[in-house]
């Protein structure tokens, strides 16, 4: 089971994705449209992405991390896509932060067992932080005026925000004219 987005290829485990919001589309479509096997889309209190989707998937929404951490338990479908939420993260009262992002990247990892599931954002914040160190693969989109910078992680046994492998993917390719 695999995902293929400007040729980087997301297989199993967990995948904690940053990138613009029209590669997250194209990841959803791409996924859903080619392989007949489940998609469950999750996100929290907005999505920046799920309105621009036209394919069809399953749809899961969560309001607080407990809601989450239930569909992570009973995940079964063959690739997830997380739609990561600041919000749900906030006004924990008691409750120590760090302690339940411990939580949840334990669910995570446990639900990506032979499974693809992608922790997605299109920024970076200390929650977001806290789950892609501890992911299986951390992959970095930025747009370029010509196309993509991307980091992946994948090339290294570690995940090390110091050691990672980088490209640039043009959007088109560009050819010489001869004279």
């Amino acid at each position: 089971m695999h995902i293929e987005v400007l040729s980087v290829t997301i297989r199993n485990g967990l995948n904690a994705l940053i990138a613009p919001k029209e590669i997250g589309v194209k990841t959803v479509e791409d996924y859903a449209k080619y392989h007949r096997y489940g998609l469950l889309y999750v996100y929290g209190n907005y999505s920046e992405i799920s309105t621009d989707v036209k394919e069809e998937f399953d749809v899961n929404r969560v309001f607080t991390i407990y809601q989450l951490l239930s569909i992570l338990k009973e995940f079964y479908h063959d690739v997830m896509f997380i739609e990561h939420d600041k919000m749900l993260f906030e006004d924990f009262g008691n409750v120590d932060v760090t302690a339940m992002l411990e939580n949840l990247y334990i669910a995570l990892k446990n639900a990506a067992r032979g499974k693809v599931v992608i922790y997605y954002s299109t920024k970076s914040d200390y929650a977001f932080d806290y789950i892609a160190k501890k992911a299986d693969r951390f992959i970095y989109f930025e747009k370029e005026p010509n196309g993509y910078f991307i980091v992946d992680s994948s090339f290294y046994p570690e995940v090390n925000y110091r050691k990672l492998y980088h490209r640039f993917i043009p959007k088109s390719q560009t050819t010489l004219r001869c004279f």
